[in-house]
């Protein structure tokens, strides 16, 4: 009875909101300036699919301890940019920038996995409306009218992912950084997936209405996520993969003022460099480990309680024992 509360509430609130990172994204095209954005290439755009490699026997390497902060007295370099190839979310996920945005940092350390594929098997979703932004994706990305997920849900959307693949690596929460001190990842080598708005649009929370599990749903219109893997200081520019944009500058102090605003949301992903991209799991603990989590997945009943609860509740209906079919790029 509640998954059908939550889907009436949802559905209404759906078509009363204006703009999620993908919807009506023509409310926002031009209202910048064109000389304050500086689109860097066309095939830096071009989406990026693939799977996992085949699994590496000899098991991954213990987990790197990093000290993720900046030190005292650190100097920036006056300009990084990291070599970084954005992923479009359009046209299969319209409204999936978060997990978008952590499939192109994955595809930077290597790992072969598209936006699609991540986002139907390892994005937590709730389509009903029931639960928090903090909780689940809210929505379907795949649609025009899904919402969007705050910073605990794609990191473990990327736990989940290391952990399939049996990875060391793992995604470290940086929320409330000061942007400035986040450049110092892109020293590091680390390009920070940030929340933001689209086109760094102003905006304000708007409150919708109350979700299934009795919270208030706020949203802030123009929600997006992209990754900031560069910057130069004397230009005062960010350099920025937009799952909308493609490769694109924008101003370092607006874009300083939105990530404060959307609540200074940052993620980086940490770990060994010999380990980058690769898969340490066989096929036997990848079945294994998506039915422990999914046995809907498998045509089979999900338990009432267990040890993975949090995957029972947001079982969208995905056919595990059938490959995903490969997207061509256009």
């Amino acid at each position: 009875m509640k998954r059908l509360i939550g889907a009436a509430a949802f559905a209404a609130s759906a078509a009363m909101l204006l703009t999620s990172c993908g919807r009506i994204v023509e409310k926002a095209e031009n209202l910048y300036q064109e000389n304050d954005t500086n689109v860097l290439s066309a095939e830096a755009a071009e989406p990026v699919n693939g799977s996992s490699s085949d699994a590496d026997a000899t098991g991954a390497p213990e987990r790197l301890a990093a000290d993720l902060d900046q030190p005292d007295g650190y100097r920036l370099a006056q300009r990084n940019v990291l070599s970084f190839k954005s992923v479009m979310q359009k046209p299969s996920l319209p409204t999936g920038c978060e997990v978008t945005a952590l499939t192109q940092t994955l595809n930077y350390f290597g790992f072969e996995i598209d936006n699609v594929t991540l986002s139907d098997y390892f994005l937590p979703q709730d389509w009903d409306g029931w639960f928090t932004m903090n909780d689940y994706y809210l929505g379907d990305p795949h649609s025009e009218n899904g919402f969007g997920c705050n910073v605990p849900v794609l990191m473990r959307a990327a736990t989940d992912y290391f952990d399939y693949l049996g990875s060391d690596w793992y995604p470290a929460d940086l929320s409330g950084t000061p942007f400035m001190e986040l450049l110092y990842q892109i020293d590091q080598g680390r390009p920070v997936i940030v929340w933001g708005t689209m086109d760094l649009v102003e905006s304000e929370a708007v409150y919708q209405f109350d979700l299934g599990c009795g919270d208030e749903f706020w949203f802030n219109d123009f929600h997006h996520c992209m990754t900031v893997y560069g910057y130069d200081l004397d230009e005062e520019v960010v350099y920025t993969a937009d799952p909308l944009a493609g490769n694109i500058c924008y101003p370092i102090d607006r874009f300083e003022t939105v990530y404060g605003n959307m609540g200074s949301q940052a993620i980086v992903l940490v770990g060994n460099e010999e380990s980058a991209g690769k898969d340490y799991s066989d096929d036997a603990f990848k079945d294994k480990w998506m039915h422990d989590r999914h046995p809907s997945w498998f045509g089979e009943e999900n338990p009432d309680s267990g040890e993975f609860d949090y995957y029972y509740e947001y079982d969208n209906p995905v056919d595990y024992t059938t490959e995903p079919e490969e997207e061509n790029a256009d």
